[in-house]
């Protein structure tokens, strides 16, 4: 339940009281972002010592300290490395490694944390995600309540913010042409003369979106990994498919642009990839199978 709670409020910490705009200053707001972390991580424990703790400064200061610490050094680490790396041609790709390799290193220095501070048995953690899993022979064990609805609530906002900035990253910044066209368009009657026959023609209209991480794109993005999740979770494979036609449907005459449909497509897909991953996850811990 530490752990869990722990990295909770680390991603509530880094996703949610981060702003987009403290994220691209990260150096000029980083004391703003560890105080944050600091506050979130601190009324987290201390939530924690009141529900069965018996030393403050062992269970809820030293552990507050460490985190916001070590979280600290990593990302200026990471500052620094993005900062001498950004005339790099692949960016986007190197951008996404630095993301991934950050993340790895908080839950290492949580699991760390939780290990010699809050005396979290890692050895028998561990062994319940292998039975919890099927990767070795033992009697499953049952999630409490308060466990799995941490769990859920984990997974969903991996599920949405979280992947959405991960596909964020690794797709970069949209080239000037497509981040202005949103592919609105109509279709009219048009007859040249009286006894003519009527033809049919396609007028476009562009519009520029100027608070392009505000846009549909973003919502539509949380709600077909959801709707992906819930449909693994009810054994409706299959059905996946209709998401994917409905939403290419919509698009069909951005499809025209090349570029506009790889990167719709590679968006998409990883999207859907990443719900997959979650619903099997989600299904085999609260089922006990996929």
């Amino acid at each position: 339940m530490i752990f869990l709670s722990l990295i909770l409020a680390h991603l509530i910490a880094d996703f949610y009281f981060q702003t987009e705009h403290m994220v691209k200053e990260k150096r000029k707001f980083l004391k703003l972002h560890l105080f944050h972390h600091a506050v979130v991580m601190l009324f987290l424990l201390l939530i924690i010592y009141f529900y069965q703790g018996n030393d403050l400064i062992r269970e809820v200061l030293l552990p507050t300290i460490l985190l916001v610490g070590i979280h600290g050094a990593i990302d200026y680490l990471k500052i620094i490395l993005q900062e001498k790396t950004n005339k790099l041609v692949q960016k986007n790709a190197w951008n996404l490694g630095l993301f991934i390799v950050d993340q790895i290193l908080h839950v290492i220095t949580i699991l760390a944390v939780c290990y010699f501070t809050l005396q979290v048995d890692l050895q028998a953690m561990f062994h319940t995600v292998l039975v919890l899993f099927n990767l070795k022979e033992g009697m499953r064990p049952e999630l409490g309540l308060l466990e799995g609805l941490l769990f859920l609530v984990i997974m969903l906002i991996l599920c949405t913010t979280v992947t959405g900035h991960l596909i964020r990253i690794m797709l970069g910044s949209l080239t000037k042409h497509i981040s202005l066209f949103e592919g609105k368009y109509t279709l009219k009657d048009l007859a040249i003369s009286p006894n003519s026959e009527k033809n049919m023609s396609e007028e476009y209209t562009y519009m520029v979106m100027k608070h392009q991480d505000l846009s549909r794109g973003k919502v539509i993005g949380y709600l077909e990994r959801l709707l992906v999740v819930a449909l693994i979770l009810m054994g409706s494979f299959s059905a996946v498919g209709f998401i994917v036609a409905a939403k290419s449907l919509t698009r069909f005459k951005q499809m025209d642009d090349r570029d506009w449909a790889e990167y719709f497509l590679l968006g998409t897909l990883t999207s859907f990839l990443f719900a997959i991953i979650y619903g099997v996850l989600l299904k085999i811990v609260f089922f006990g199978s996929y």
